[in-house]
């Protein structure tokens, strides 16, 4: 037996439903214990990536050409760029080689607790 197709106003309701499902269950998730602060902490882990190879592309160089300048191989440096986890002293090198320098910016975690010492 063939199904008459669904009106507009049913596909609307349906699609509300689903919607109203996928943002509770995201809600869920975002609201579960540790989530934000390791979801934070990966953003932190992927800015610094993207960043570090966007550098080599504001250069103009390729892999190749920035593993010679590092006095190192192709395959660090696509590790480095594939978040190999690296000293500061790769960080210079690789940006160095880049022709790049970088600021180290400290800051407290959001809703660290932060003591702060009363001057005399």
């Amino acid at each position: 037996m063939k199904k008459e197709p669904m009106t507009k106003a049913e596909r609307d309701a349906l699609k509300a439903k689903l919607m109203a499902r996928t943002k509770a269950k995201l809600e869920a998730v975002w609201n579960a214990p540790g989530f934000r602060e390791e979801h934070e902490a990966w953003l932190r882990e992927y800015d610094a990536e993207v960043a570090m190879a966007e550098a080599r592309r504001r250069a103009n160089i390729t892999t190749t050409e920035l593993a010679r300048r590092m006095k190192s191989t192709r395959m660090n440096v696509r590790r480095i760029e594939n978040g190999q986890n690296i000293t500061l002293a790769t960080l210079a090198r690789y940006l160095h080689g880049c022709g790049f320098d970088y600021r180290l910016r400290i800051f407290p975690l959001a809703g660290a607790s932060r003591k702060v010492a009363a001057m005399a």
